[in-house]
């Protein structure tokens, strides 16, 4: 069996499109079977209760599944019980989409992937709310981010909110206010509070970045994973800016895990 489209929607339903030619098309009402089977352990087998069929389209819904974290086979079976790996033609990514998902509240992510040798596998994840971050863009004096809320509940309309840059391993807090529309957050952070907190002995004062609601206690962490680009800490490099006396670099960049962090560093000492 093979799929040329499979996706997981922001509904956690997966959606094929089975190739005609495979001879497995039915008229609509159809049914179908899937399960998913773990990794490497043939005994962990979970089928997939409600599948819908019409035509060379199938919606099997993952909701309510017990999935542990890690990749799961998707399998078809077949009536007499024997069941293959269903193949795919689809890479399973659409920024789209992702940003779509994204919006809904979810303490599990599922995604479609296809691995190397052209199987549909289904990855399980755990999660939590964060800020993705779209947009980053150094200014003579300020960062400018902006981007979605990702995994927690949307409000419509206008929400106060700000932007809190803690400076790790020292007590240095900085807060900026942001804008919060429908979701989407915008905030210039100001630089010169950050020159001056910064501690000249130590090499590198890096400052973390968490967007905050007024009136709520929940911090959300900027960080970006919405393009599966993971090891952005390497790949990206933003502009710096200059500030103070003595002068200090400042510029924005990526963790080890893709959260969105300042660098502050003295320019006497090659900073940049």
């Amino acid at each position: 069996m093979q799929a040329e489209l499979s996706r997981v929607d922001s509904g956690d339903v997966l959606e094929l499109r089975l190739r005609e030619s495979d001879g497995h098309k039915t008229e609509a009402g159809g049914s179908a079977s899937l399960a998913l089977r773990r990794g490497g352990d043939p005994e962990a087998v979970i089928p997939i209760t409600t599948v819908r069929r019409a035509g060379d389209r199938v919606r099997a819904d993952l909701n309510g599944l017990q999935l542990d974290d890690g990749t799961w086979d998707v399998l078809w079976v077949e009536a007499d019980g024997r069941s293959t790996p269903v193949a795919t033609r689809d890479p399973g990514f659409s920024i789209s989409e992702r940003v779509a998902y994204l919006r809904r509240p979810r303490s599990r992510e599922l995604r479609a992937i296809r691995d190397p040798r052209g199987r549909l596998r289904l990855r399980s994840s755990a999660v939590t709310p964060y800020a993705e971050v779209s947009w980053v863009e150094t200014g003579a004096a300020s960062v400018t981010v902006s981007g979605l809320l990702a995994y927690t509940a949307q409000r419509d309309g206008s929400t106060s909110a700000r932007v809190i840059a803690r400076q790790r391993a020292r007590s240095g807090v900085v807060e900026a206010p942001a804008e919060l529309v429908d979701g989407r957050f915008t905030c210039e952070i100001p630089l010169r509070p950050i020159v001056a907190a910064h501690d000249p002995e130590r090499a590198h004062n890096e400052w973390d970045l968490w967007l905050c609601e007024d009136g709520s206690q929940t911090e959300l962490r900027l960080a970006a994973h919405a393009d599966d680009i993971v090891g952005k800490k390497k790949k990206f490099v933003f502009p710096d800016t200059t500030l103070g006396e003595p002068a200090v670099h400042v510029r924005p960049y990526y963790t080890a895990e893709d959260d969105l962090s300042l660098l502050a560093t003295l320019a006497d000492k090659g900073g940049k």
